[in-house]
């Protein structure tokens, strides 16, 4: 009992100090603000895009190959795995011109994006392919530059489009490679060539207005049609030389009236297939209310304008896939006007 006795008292400053460190943070003044908790760590910077300028051309330029064995590359960079070559004096289609803001040791900073050539097929994986049909079974599918998950999306089909087979090699297969499946070319190694003359008709003479119900119709005299006028025949020429001079006035062919004009015919409206990801149109004076931006550069593409009654915000902030007829607007011409048809989600 003793011990216990001396204990007690022995313990009791140790129990002041450890109430006193666990309370050594200091206290706020009266109505001073309350300490600021630890801040998470600072989010992984997003990496900036090497890209400084793209121009898509519209309808895409014809272009002409420099040089033997030009590299076909997966993307705009020598870092793009090479998928095929292209000879001197083939033809491609340009369909944007890419400038790039940082560039390697001896790596061109202008690039062209081109229609995949017919000669390079492109790789998809045999899990999405129907054997039978030859046809896609997945709702969307990417179509890579080589058969595996690290070669470049050089474009992609839609469920139900049907494929044409080259060969296969590790669960994918190789096809004819799409309309829509895309490559890049050093543009150093292309000429542009002018776009082709475009023939303008004349518009057709306005008709006459009809004539008033109480006066008369003025009808236009009608001219006679031109006769030559017969040559006076000189004091020395005989009588066969004025009969030749007549059968030849008689012989000549008569005024060819001119052809009509051919009439205007409808311009079809051009229906393409975009990609991006959708923000509001803030400025009013804008010739629709949303916008489509490029998904890696941020840059305006085109205005988006939905059908009449369809809820078109929960596409804000989205990437999509817009279909539909394209054209400018006369106020706007630097930046198409889609009159969207059909909006999917990307992946």
């Amino acid at each position: 009992m003793k011990l216990n006795i001396w204990i007690v008292p022995a313990l009791a400053p140790l129990t002041a100090v450890m109430l006193l460190a666990q309370d050594s943070s200091p206290t706020p003044a009266p109505g001073a603000p309350a300490p600021a908790p630890e801040s998470a760590p600072a989010a992984p910077k997003k990496k900036a895009s090497r890209v400084r300028k793209k121009v898509l051309l519209n309808p895409p330029a014809a272009a002409t190959v420099k040089s033997d064995n030009v590299n076909v590359r997966g993307h705009a960079s020598f870092s793009g795995e090479v998928l095929g070559h292209l000879q001197k004096g083939g033809t491609v289609a340009v369909l944007e011109q890419i400038t790039l803001n940082r560039t390697t040791a001896d790596e061109p900073a202008e690039w062209a994006r081109i229609t995949m050539p017919s000669d390079i097929p492109v790789w998809i994986k045999d899990d999405y392919v129907d054997a039978g049909s030859k046809t896609v079974k997945a709702r969307r599918v990417n179509l890579r530059g080589g058969p595996g998950e690290n070669f470049s999306v050089v474009g992609r089909l839609e469920k139900g489009a049907a494929i044409k087979q080259v060969k296969t090699k590790n669960g994918w297969i190789a096809i004819e490679a799409p309309t829509n499946a895309c490559a890049f070319v050093a543009a150093e190694f292309l000429e542009m060539q002018p776009p082709p003359a475009v023939a303008v008709t004349p518009p057709a003479p306005a008709p006459a207005p009809p004539a008033a119900a109480n006066e008369p119709a003025v009808i236009a005299p009608v001219a006679p049609a031109p006769v030559a006028p017969e040559p006076v025949p000189q004091q020395s020429q005989t009588d066969q030389e004025l009969e030749a001079l007549r059968l030849a006035i008689a012989a000549a062919p008569a005024p060819v009236s001119p052809a009509p004009a051919a009439t205007n015919e409808p311009v079809t409206p051009r229906i393409v297939t975009r990609e991006g990801f959708v923000r509001r149109a803030y400025n009013i004076q804008a010739p629709a209310d949303f916008e489509l931006h490029d998904i890696q550069s941020g840059t305006l593409m085109d205005y988006l304008q939905p059908q009449p009654g369809k809820n078109f915000k929960v596409f804000v902030g989205t990437r999509v896939t817009v279909t539909g007829p394209e054209g400018i607007d006369s106020r706007w011409p630097r930046t198409p006007v889609l009159q969207v048809q059909s909006v999917d989600l990307m992946p």
